[in-house]
C-alpha cells in the first residue's frame, strides 16, 4: 500500500523531501531513547522526519519492518493516518488528491467523511 501511496502524495506536496513521520514507540524493535516522542490516543509516537521517498526504506531492508502510522509533510498538504491494529489506511487531502488515490489501480481506495464511522 504505501509503495502506491508514496508516489502519488509526493504530486501533492510543494515538500516531499521535508516530511515527518510518527511510529509508535512500543514496536520494541529499535531503540529511540533520545528521539522526541507525542501522544495520541492510546499510544506514544516517536517523531520522525525525512523524505517522503525514504517512508519506504525500513521495507527494503525488512520486510517485517514497521512503517510510521502517521505521516504529513511540512506544507501539511496531506495527512496520512492508519495504526498498528486498524485494517484501513485513512489519508486526507486535496480533492485532486483524493480522486488520484481513488483512481490508483494499485489502492483499494474508498471516499470517506468526517461523519462516517469506521466499521
Amino acid at each position: 500500500m504505501a509503495q502506491a501511496l508514496v508516489p502519488v502524495l509526493a504530486r501533492h506536496t510543494r515538500t516531499p523531501r521535508r516530511c515527518w513521520f510518527g511510529l509508535w514507540e512500543g514496536y520494541g524493535r529499535r531503540d529511540f531513547a533520545g528521539v522526541p516522542t507525542f501522544p495520541t490516543p492510546g499510544r506514544d509516537e516517536v517523531l520522525l522526519r525525512g523524505a517522503l521517498s525514504e517512508m519506504l526504506s525500513p521495507v527494503s531492508v525488512d520486510e517485517f519492518a514497521e512503517l510510521p502510522d502517521l505521516w504529513w509533510p511540512e506544507d501539511r498538504a496531506w495527512c496520512v493516518g492508519g495504526d498498528v491494529d486498524l485494517v484501513s489506511t485513512y489519508v486526507g487531502g486535496s480533492p485532486e488528491l483524493i480522486a488520484g488515490l481513488l483512481a490508483d489501480p494499485r489502492l483499494e481506495a474508498l471516499p470517506a467523511s468526517p461523519g462516517d464511522t469506521p466499521y
